[in-house]
């Protein structure tokens, strides 16, 4: 049996489109540039993740300190009641959040050819299984299909999140591909348990030492490259 595993943030979706809107409407100083503030908040966003996983924070103290931190970083000094203020507006963009092009298209085509299709996705449960339902995705992925790292207690590129989804539903390294977009927690982490990789790279990230299967910049690509292995 074949088998498509998906990652979520910046895989199935744009993560910097509500992130986008939130800085919009809350940093009026003109003089920081989103893109800087994205890498800075997503380099942040790691390590309260990982604090927070590890139970040193509670999940609001992460989201305090990543937009704190990022902010000072930059330049931008804000109190914790900003940053909570900012952490809720951005939650409720998170609300309106939408598939890239072409995902509903590739996961229909994997439920004609009866390809396993699951998610692996790193983050805190209730966030995450909120954006899957946010994106409308529950048609297409049941509870049992989606493992949280928050939920099962363990974290891509830990090769163990990926051996759960092995255990559960009987699946063969040889014909198991799981996409992503990190290099390290995604194709690593595949690579680490022996699957297959698409990494999906919109932004072109060069790296001589590429060890995924297959490399693709967008979705249309990848919808290409799934159909060739399965038509």
């Amino acid at each position: 049996m074949y088998t498509l595993a998906f990652d979520l943030d910046d895989t199935l979706y744009d993560r910097a489109q509500p992130l986008k809107k939130a800085f919009q409407g809350f940093i009026q100083d003109n003089r920081i540039d989103f893109w800087k503030f994205h890498e800075t908040f997503q380099i942040n966003g790691e390590i309260a993740f990982v604090k927070e996983k590890n139970q040193i924070w509670t999940l609001e103290q992460s989201h305090i300190f990543r937009i704190k931190e990022t902010l000072q970083q930059l330049g931008l000094e804000i109190n914790e009641e900003q940053a909570i203020v900012f952490q809720k507006t951005y939650e409720q963009y998170q609300q309106a959040i939408v598939v890239y092009p072409l995902i509903t298209e590739i996961l229909d085509f994997l439920i004609e050819k009866e390809v396993l299709s699951i998610i692996i996705t790193n983050g805190p449960k209730v966030h995450q299984r909120n954006k899957i339902k946010n994106l409308g995705l529950e048609t297409y992925f049941t509870p049992e299909k989606i493992f949280v790292s928050g939920e099962e207690g363990i974290a891509k590129p830990d090769k163990g999140i990926f051996q759960l989804a092995e255990e559960r539903f009987q699946l063969d390294k040889a014909t198991t591909w799981y996409i992503g977009d990190s290099y390290p927690n995604d194709i690593i982490g595949a690579r680490e348990a022996g699957w297959n990789s698409i990494w999906f790279n919109p932004r072109n990230e060069k790296r001589e030492d590429n060890i995924a299967t297959s490399t693709v910049s967008s979705t249309p690509e990848l919808f290409d490259l799934i159909k060739r292995m399965f038509e």
